[in-house]
């Protein structure tokens, strides 16, 4: 169970890395943070359970999955997260490029 714990935190800090990037990506995505917020929000009470915060991250797990296993046995191997690597590079250089 930890290692799948690890390996959920790090995937999750490769998703999230390119959104702080970038200093003013809060100012100048505040609308799509919003919207972001509120698509997690199954229950439209305004808040975000940890249930929803799971199936969120549990959807952009399986997602990155889908895209980069490409042998599909549900690991990723050290290739494959190279691959995932290099993807979050680009994403953060676009992101800096934007922000230029």
């Amino acid at each position: 169970m930890k290692r799948f714990s690890l390996l959920t935190l790090a995937l999750t800090f490769f998703i999230a890395l390119p959104s702080f990037s970038n200093p003013n990506y809060e100012k100048n995505n505040f609308s799509k943070i919003r919207k972001r917020f509120e698509k997690i929000d199954k229950n439209r009470d305004g808040l975000l359970s940890k249930d929803e915060m799971i199936e969120a991250h549990r959807v952009r797990i399986d997602n990155l999955y889908e895209k980069f296993d490409k042998d599909n046995d549900d690991k990723l191997s050290k290739k494959e997260l190279r691959a995932v690597r290099k993807e979050m590079k680009k994403r953060i250089e676009k992101l800096k490029n934007e922000g230029d």
